[in-house]
Formats: structure tokens, C-alpha cells, sequence
């Protein structure tokens, strides 16, 4: 038989759980927005040609070097723009129909702007939507490029 202190002890264990799942749940749904950034709009590419994101700023595009993008195999992104200064302050690819974590995304620069090299895990369905999401900064100002790419294994 459970003394009272334990089954408060268990209770209060049960309501710790429980905020962490939501809270869990609840940051993983919502992206928090940088400072003075503009509105973030989405784009679904094929990229098979490349894929622009327009800002109040100016263009961006975003290109892969062997599409179509599938599971478990090497994803080449180059970021470009029409911008003279301009830097990636943070990037990240995250599950759109199915939660599977954070990707973080490591942007290195080069002539023409920023190159990275990360992969995609598989998942049960044989179809995954994620999404590409690179924080810029332009004048001081943060931008937010949204970019949706369906991947198969």
C-alpha cells in the first residue's frame, strides 16, 4: 500500500512529466521570431531549378546539387543573393508532417554566398515534408526563409 507522501510524491512527478511534454510540444510547434524581422512567407520548391524567396530586403536563392532530396543521402544547399552584405545567422530543417527533431544546418560561405552539406533521416511514410528554415540578417534586419522540399526514400 502507497503511503501519502508517496502518492504525492508520484503526483507531483505525473504534473513535472506532463509540463514537459507540453512544453516540448508547444516549442517544437511555434517558432519563436528574431528581432526586427520581417514576415516570414513560405516557398515549396522542387529544386530542380532554384528556388527564390523574395524579402522587403531583396531576392534569395536557394539551390540543391542533385535533386530530387531523399533520405539518408547527401543534400548540397547553396544560398544566394542579389545582396551585397548580408549574413546566415541560423539554419535548421525541421519535420512538417511528423516531428523528428531539429536538423541544425552549418551555412559556410563562399564566392557566391553560403554552401551546406547535411542529410535527412527516413521515416515510416514514404513521403516526408520538411522545412528548411534559414535566419539572415540584412541591414540588421532578420529575415526568415521558409523552405519546404518533400523528400521519398
Amino acid at each position: 500500500m502507497l503511503k501519502k507522501g508517496r502518492v504525492i510524491q508520484l503526483g507531483l512527478m505525473l504534473l513535472v512529466l506532463l509540463a514537459l511534454v507540453l512544453w516540448r510540444t508547444f516549442d517544437s510547434v511555434q517558432a519563436v521570431a528574431p528581432k526586427n524581422q520581417s514576415e516570414a512567407e513560405l516557398v515549396n520548391c522542387d529544386y530542380f531549378t532554384p528556388c527564390e524567396f523574395t524579402t522587403p530586403q531583396g531576392a534569395f536563392w536557394l539551390t540543391v546539387a542533385n535533386p530530387p532530396i531523399k533520405a539518408e543521402q547527401w543534400i548540397d544547399f547553396n544560398l544566394q543573393s542579389e545582396l551585397q552584405t548580408w549574413r546566415i545567422i541560423d539554419a535548421k530543417i525541421i519535420g512538417k508532417n511528423m516531428f523528428m527533431g531539429r536538423i541544425p544546418v552549418l551555412f559556410s560561405p563562399f564566392e557566391k554566398g553560403f554552401a551546406a552539406k547535411t542529410l535527412v533521416g527516413a521515416c515510416t511514410s514514404k513521403q516526408m515534408i520538411w522545412q528548411l528554415q534559414i535566419t539572415a540578417e540584412v541591414n540588421d534586419i532578420s529575415e526568415l526563409l521558409l523552405f519546404d522540399f518533400v523528400v521519398t526514400h
